[in-house]
């Protein structure tokens, strides 16, 4: 795992409980539980329509809703008397969660990889912006860097492996009375398939993610996430990308263009000064977004870890823990 922590960006539980009041099966529990996770599904509808896509703000807040689950669940976890109730929903758990982890990273490599194609054209910028002239060797250079992000852009990303994602999906649960702890790890693997899902696809990952992505009416929260799922795949069906990484790829190939209109005079044009002016308001945009996006993903590894951390914690033999 390759994720380090950038700055500390703490999540608090949306609920409080006394374990000593919980009734058997942790009833008592999953009701808020399931009733804040309601009401934080609900908070990322509408999805924006500035644009076809999706954009990486709505993806970052997605994921902290994922974080912020995941702390919620820690609660429930940690709770000797209903961890004991439900061993093989823990031993689940900790299956998926090595799945989430790998998930954390691809998004990283995603991002990375889009990360290094913005340095390319902001060194195309530079050259342009630094000069009141474009000479046939700047014009060169700036070309050169251009077609390098061409490339690099239309190299993609090592793929994520689909069966490791697949490992993210929760497996319908038995019909009847569930336990807290199978219900509180049941919402963590539904949304972690969603949010993983989700966010690789909108940042250029190529694969039939979203495909039967679907939660049971049985749980309270089932119908909010079945509309997010639903609206989401189908923005996806549109074949977009994020909408800051494609304006930033339609704002270059302008600036490209514009820098190949070379009228002989070695003057930066006009029309090369508006392509200039809008590729950096796009790059700027997508760094923005990008960078809240690599901090929301920082924060739920770490989430991830602590939750695993507390599920490995029931298996071992500590007085007073989970035994």
């Amino acid at each position: 795992m390759f994720l380090t922590e950038k700055h500390s960006s703490p999540f608090s539980l949306f609920f409080s409980f006394n374990p000593k009041k919980a009734p058997s099966g942790g009833g008592g529990l999953s009701k808020p539980f399931e009733e804040t996770l309601i009401v934080r599904l609900s908070s990322l509808l509408p999805i924006p329509d500035s644009s076809p896509s999706i954009p990486l703000p709505w993806l970052s807040r997605a994921i902290d809703l994922l974080t912020q689950t995941l702390a919620d669940a820690i609660a429930i976890i940690s709770d000797p008397s209903l961890s004991v109730t439900d061993r093989a929903a823990l031993s689940s758990h900790l299956d998926s969660s090595v799945a989430l982890l790998d998930a954390c990273n691809a998004i990283s490599s995603a991002v990375d990889h889009i990360l290094h194609g913005r340095l390319l054209v902001r060194l195309a910028l530079h050259l342009i912006s630094s000069s009141s002239s474009l000479s046939p060797d700047r014009r060169h250079r700036v070309r050169s860097a251009i077609a390098e992000w061409e490339a690099a852009d239309a190299a993609p990303a090592p793929p994520c492996d689909s069966n490791d994602l697949s490992r993210l999906r929760p497996k319908d649960p038995n019909r009847g009375r569930l336990t807290a702890v199978r219900r509180a790890i049941y919402a963590v693997e539904a949304i972690s398939d969603l949010v993983a899902r989700s966010t690789l696809a909108f940042l250029g990952e190529k694969g039939d993610f979203l495909s039967g992505i679907r939660v049971s009416s049985d749980f309270a929260w089932a119908a909010a996430y079945n509309e997010i799922a639903a609206k989401v795949s189908a923005k996806l069906c549109c074949g977009e990308i994020a909408g800051e990484v494609e304006a930033a790829k339609t704002s270059v190939k302008k600036l490209a263009v514009a820098v190949d209109e070379d009228d002989g005079s070695g003057a930066v044009t006009e029309d090369v000064r508006d392509a200039v002016r809008g590729a950096e308001e796009a790059i700027e945009e997508l760094t923005e977004g990008l960078d809240r996006l690599a901090n929301a993903v920082n924060g739920l590894f770490r989430a991830a870890l602590e939750t695993r951390e507390a599920a490995l914690q029931c298996f071992r033999v500590v007085p007073g823990r989970c035994n």
